[in-house]
């Protein structure tokens, strides 16, 4: 979307001599007189945007789909400007507790503000399109709730560190005690999570900060899934052919290797035995013996050629 230029948004965003701010700032403070929680962010909201409009000359009741790209974004503009001072009257201390315990749970503060915005109604009125946007409410909520833990500079622990410890106990019992039942379950809830944000990505009228937005929650699911899905390798319990030769090898070079002790004078016949065990298990087909046991080569004399060797 083209931008109107910048002298239209200085002298729309910067001139404190606009004459409708004052009104706009009494009428925004009846508001908040009268009304609370979503209702007092959707009547802020509806009073901005027509403050907005009206800069622009246009008339109060305009729609914007009656508007052209260029004035939507310039309307925009105002609409987050002025929005932006009144942010943290709409921030509770229900919502910091929130935060505070996302955190406990190990989340950070970007995902933690991502899901108060989801989970809280009047928080999601200001993330609408037409007035502060995802992104921009999640941009201006973030430095807001990042000292919301212990070791930052403001963190207030008189206030949350009851709730924080509370929390981060439930959280590692909760961890510790989880049953395999319960990893399936997350598997399949992120699952469903990733499904969901898949389709409404798919959405063609998405704005460019909502289509970032479910970019970014896909992203950050896609990544706790991997978490919970990856397998470790089983330590096994005994080798198989292969993994006896390399061992039997490992074994053998560390005995016959020059700067190692030698252990009394058995060293040589030890490493002789494992030379031929080596070779032995190695050989593609092995040879009977008359009570239909393996049979291992013959040890070599002295110093000649063993026949099973080929170096």
């Amino acid at each position: 979307m083209k931008k109107p230029k910048t002298s239209l948004r200085a002298a729309l965003l910067g001139n404190p001599a606009n004459e409708g701010q004052a009104e706009l700032a009494t009428d925004i403070r009846k508001l908040y007189e009268s009304l609370s929680g979503y209702e007092l962010a959707d009547a802020v909201v509806t009073r901005v945007q027509r403050f907005a409009i009206e800069s622009l000359g246009m008339n109060s009741d305009t729609d914007f789909g009656e508007m052209s790209a260029d004035d939507i974004y310039a309307v925009l503009e105002i609409i987050r400007y002025e929005l932006e001072p009144y942010i943290s009257s709409f921030v509770l201390d229900e919502h910091r507790e929130f935060v505070v315990r996302a955190h406990a749970r190990g989340s950070s503060t970007s995902v933690a503000v991502m899901e108060l915005m989801c989970a809280e109604k009047t928080l999601a009125r200001l993330a609408q399109d037409d007035a502060m946007g995802f992104e921009g409410l999640r941009k201006d909520l973030i430095p807001r709730m990042s000292y919301l833990k212990p070791g930052t500079v403001r963190w207030p622990e008189k206030k949350y560190g009851a709730v924080w410890r509370e929390a981060r106990e439930e959280y590692k019992q909760a961890i510790s005690d989880i049953p395999l039942t319960s990893t399936v379950e997350h598997i399949a809830l992120l699952s469903k999570q990733v499904e969901r944000i898949s389709r409404k990505l798919e959405n063609p009228h998405h704005d460019l900060e909502g289509f970032q937005f479910l970019a970014n929650m896909l992203t950050e699911t896609l990544k706790s899934l991997r978490e919970l899905t990856v397998v470790e390798e089983p330590v096994p319990t005994s080798m198989s052919a292969p993994q006896l030769v390399a061992f039997l090898q490992r074994v053998t070079l560390a005995l016959g290797a020059s700067d190692k002790i030698a252990i009394g004078g058995e060293t040589e016949e030890l490493v002789g035995v494992l030379e031929r065990l080596t070779l032995a298990l190695k050989a593609p087909v092995q040879k009977m013996g008359g009570n239909g046991a393996n049979a291992l080569p013959a040890p070599a004399d002295g110093d000649g050629d063993n026949p099973e060797r080929n170096d």
